[in-house]
């Protein structure tokens, strides 16, 4: 049997005995159940300030991500721009270097025809 299943039937144990119980026996179930209470309250804010933490940390941790993300995006951010000029200054000396090729060739062919 499971540790809640016999606190659960203690209590109705308890219960049952109430009914038996003089004056002071029923005092003391009393009390016992306002310490009962007075446990479930404290435990219910325990829960409650551990649910604070982990949700603090749970945002501490979606803030670091996004950062590194943030990060991650503007170094590949940086890299593909570099990357853009590095293609745009090979792509202007391809041009110059075929400028240079063809336009002997024209004038060959002008001065060809020329003579």
């Amino acid at each position: 049997m499971i540790m809640y299943e016999k606190i659960w039937l203690a209590g109705l144990g308890a219960y049952a005995r109430y009914e038996k119980l003089g004056q002071e026996g029923k005092k003391l179930f009393e009390e016992l159940v306002e310490d009962g209470e007075d446990v479930r309250d404290r435990a219910s804010d325990k829960v409650d300030e551990l649910k604070g933490k982990a949700q603090e940390k749970i945002n501490e941790t979606i803030a670091k991500l996004k950062e590194i993300v943030r990060l991650e995006k503007n170094d590949d951010v940086q890299d593909l721009s570099h990357q853009i000029e590095e293609l745009s200054k090979a792509v202007k000396a391809l041009a110059a270097a075929e400028k240079k090729t063809k336009a002997p060739a024209r004038t060959t062919a002008a001065t060809k025809k020329a003579s």
